[in-house]
């Protein structure tokens, strides 16, 4: 009645690999617009936590970098939007 005890710690070991892969699958895609939009934040955060700027300079420099990424935005789907009308013209006169 001996009892395999290596083989119980490599079984926990390879559930855990499956479940960290499983949470990578989850996670949303990220745009280069989402990417600097963290690094932003993330620069307001260690400025607020090392005393460098008040609560109200970093809600100020939170809501710019958010107006940033929304206007960004627009203008990407802006740009989207001309470039599919024009493809629509030139085929439209192929057809002709």
């Amino acid at each position: 009645m001996s009892y395999d005890y290596e083989n119980e710690e490599e079984e926990p070991k390879e559930e855990k690999e499956e479940k960290t892969e499983e949470e990578e699958e989850e996670l949303p895609a990220l745009t280069l617009q989402d990417i600097e939009l963290l690094m932003k934040n993330t620069e307001v955060w260690d400025e607020l936590i090392a005393g460098k700027i008040t609560i109200e300079q970093a809600k100020k420099l939170f809501e710019e970098n958010y107006e940033e990424l929304v206007n960004s935005q627009k203008k990407r789907t802006v740009r989207k939007k001309t470039t599919k009308s024009k493809k629509t013209k030139v085929k439209e006169e192929e057809e002709e």
